[in-house]
């Protein structure tokens, strides 16, 4: 008798960062680093690089010489399958923000925020959001996929403790380049530029760290313990 298709869904269990409902507390970051491609598409018009909505920037150099760029943002959910231990999906919040200036043949001058992501291991692929206007007034406002995922490497199963993962060689998908092409107000330049990058652009290295929350016959018998304790140093002292 062929199984029930209900049986074969997994069943999962998601986990919010500090809320102790699920029975663990956890908390991490996600960090992209830009590739070199990226900077490159950037310093070409002297994009200005930083982070929005709760994330960080680790930023080297000035607009037109970036050396190195990094934004970390704080890991706000984590779904794992409870039969297999696999964790499928994260969720962050905030990310990184690029401002260009009119620059002729590069842009015609806008802003754009790329973020809050989630990432679906299973699928490799990773959706999110674009948020910005050109200067000239074109509004962007997309929700969708952002990224295929090349290769994923590390720590990819549920648990108790510190895992890090690395998600390697993310590709640009052609919906999310027309939305960022259209919110910079891209010209040739800049459009050939950020073509070269939509192959790999970044890696993003998580470290999310998750701790048991004990159950409440351990606190009972820790007060137990603490009780029992004062008693015997009074029992001394008396003596």
């Amino acid at each position: 008798m062929p199984a029930s298709p209900l049986a074969l869904q997994p069943v999962v269990l998601s986990i919010n960062a500090n809320d102790p409902s699920s029975g663990y507390i956890m908390s991490g970051t996600g960090a992209l680093t830009f590739s070199e491609n990226l900077r490159n598409a950037l310093n070409v018009g002297s994009v200005t690089a930083s982070a929005f909505g709760g994330a960080s920037s680790q930023i080297t150099g000035n607009p037109g010489a970036y050396t190195n760029i990094a934004v970390s943002a704080p890991v706000t959910s984590l779904v794992y399958d409870t039969a297999t231990n696999q964790v499928v999906s994260v969720k962050t919040v905030g990310g990184a923000r690029q401002v260009a200036g009119n620059v002729p043949g590069v842009s015609g001058g806008g802003w754009v925020e790329v973020g809050n992501l989630e990432v679906n291991l299973l699928t490799k692929e990773i959706f999110g959001t674009i948020v910005g206007q050109s200067t000239a007034g074109a509004s962007v406002n997309y929700s969708g996929k952002l990224f295929t995922i090349g290769t994923v490497s590390g720590d990819t199963t549920f648990q108790v403790g510190t895992a890090n993962t690395a998600l390697n060689t993310l590709a640009l998908d052609s919906a999310a380049f027309t939305q960022i092409e259209k919110a910079l107000a891209l010209q040739f330049l800049g459009t050939v530029s950020l073509q070269a990058a939509s192959a790999n652009f970044g890696n993003i290295a998580s470290q999310i760290t998750v701790t048991a929350v004990p159950e409440p016959s351990t606190y009972a018998l820790m007060g137990i313990g603490l009780v029992g304790l004062a008693l015997a140093r009074r029992r001394i002292a008396a003596k």
